[in-house]
């Protein structure tokens, strides 16, 4: 699966697992502990999810979910392959799931054929999952995924509108509304709904307002008094206005560099620390807008790096 798609979906399959347990695998768990992915094996491999659960009844398993937004002739081997060593690592035998997310009909095994019935997984395809059991949840995270799930015959403009003004209802917050539509925008794409997304974002104005970021009001409510303040105790017009607009240059930067960081981490995660830090010695807010922009529509984070030299 492509990196960005991968990361995406393992931190907002992670983030709603409660609900995934709850609604879609049936289970009544108590307690979900998330366990460490990285196994200490040669074949640099690692699992989706992997979680400790505890049901109502004091019963305890180890839960082993893959997300695959594509069919992979390989996955029964992937599947023996991490049941083996979690079972290895854990000394429980791990139930599995095969979370299918993908726009093409499911072709994929749900075991081995070699080993019969030995080494089933149950696949969980989110073709079959109506939209509505996610969407008119108070969850944000929940309300994500719903783009993954079936329309079954709905108007595909009319589902998405009605996903992004549930998230712009439930969200608090520009930076988080900013994430969850990030989110919706990459999903969107395994299903063929990227232009849609888009289209519809744009009428609901729903891109990020750097007017209303708290780090840009702060500055420029700062500047404007400090400019004030100056211009009062030098008696000149001119230091007044300057001051402001100081201050106002100087919020907006602030405002900018925060949703240019908060843009790196969810598309490119720790990859751009080291860019980030490139990135805030530049004081052209033009030259910042540019690269914000550019953020939103670079595919890699290389594109980014030869842009800002």
């Amino acid at each position: 699966m492509p990196g960005q798609y991968d990361r995406i979906l393992k931190e907002t399959f992670k983030e709603v697992i409660g609900v995934i347990i709850k609604k879609v695998l049936k289970l009544d768990a108590v307690s979900i502990t998330p366990l460490d992915t990285k196994l200490q094996i040669t074949n640099e491999r690692e699992p989706d999810l992997v979680f400790l659960i505890r049901l109502r009844n004091k019963s305890s398993f180890i839960l082993h979910i893959e997300i695959q937004s594509t069919n992979d002739t390989g996955i029964p081997d992937r599947m023996m392959f991490y049941w083996l060593f979690i079972r290895k690592v854990y000394k429980k035998v791990p139930q599995q799931y095969l979370f299918y997310v993908g726009k093409r009909p499911l072709r994929m095994p749900d075991h081995m054929p070699e080993l019969g019935g030995a080494g089933r997984y149950e696949i969980i395809d989110f073709n079959t999952i109506d939209c509505e059991t996610f969407i008119s949840s108070d969850n944000p995270v929940e309300i994500v995924i719903s783009v993954l799930c079936n329309l079954r015959g709905k108007n595909g403009k009319i589902v998405v509108r009605r996903l992004l003004q549930r998230l712009k209802e439930t969200v608090t917050g520009e930076l988080e509304l900013s994430k969850r539509i990030r989110q919706v925008e990459v999903l969107s794409q395994l299903k063929g709904l990227q232009e849609i997304v888009f289209k519809e974002k744009e009428n609901m104005t729903l891109v990020y307002d750097i007017e209303k970021d708290p780090y840009y009001r702060r500055g420029k409510e700062k500047g404007a008094t400090e400019g004030k303040r100056e211009g009062l105790l030098e008696g000149k017009l001119e230091g007044k206005i300057e001051g402001k607009l100081e201050g106002r240059l100087e919020g907006k930067r602030e405002g900018l560099l925060d949703g240019i960081q908060f843009a790196l981490d969810i598309k490119y995660g720790s990859d751009q620390a080291s860019v980030f830090d490139k990135i805030s010695t530049i004081d052209d807010i033009n030259r910042l807008e540019q690269i914000k922009e550019f953020i939103r529509k670079s595919p890699t984070i290389d594109d980014l790096i030869r842009l800002i030299g």
